[in-house]
C-alpha cells in the first residue's frame, strides 16, 4: 500500500470486501485507465504496470494511482501472484 505497509488477504472474498469498503469511503463512481504496460518474463509469468484515475460521480478526481502486478500461470489458470501500488 501507499504507506509501505504489506497486506495479505486469506481469500479473494476478504480482498474484495476490503476493496469495496475503500471505494465506498472515497465515494468512488468510475475509473479511467491511463496506461498499461506488460513485460513478458516467461511462458508462465509477466509483469504489468498500470496507471489509472478514480473519479467521483461529479467527475472530480479522487486520486491517480500506479500499480505493478506479477501475473503467473499455475495449474492452467492465470492470476495475480503479487501486486504493489499506490491505491
Amino acid at each position: 500500500m501507499l504507506d509501505g505497509e504489506s497486506r495479505c488477504w486469506e481469500t479473494a472474498r476478504k480482498y474484495l470486501d476490503d476493496f469495496q469498503s475503500r471505494l465506498e469511503e472515497d465515494s468512488w463512481h468510475s475509473t479511467e485507465l491511463l496506461s498499461v504496460d506488460t513485460e513478458i518474463i516467461s511462458k508462465k509469468k509477466c509483469h504489468t504496470r498500470i496507471s489509472f484515475k478514480r473519479l467521483r460521480r461529479d467527475g472530480s478526481i479522487i486520486n491517480t494511482y500506479h500499480s505493478l502486478y506479477v501475473i503467473t500461470e499455475k495449474n492452467k489458470s492465470w492470476g495475480i501472484l503479487f501486486g504493489s501500488g499506490t491505491g
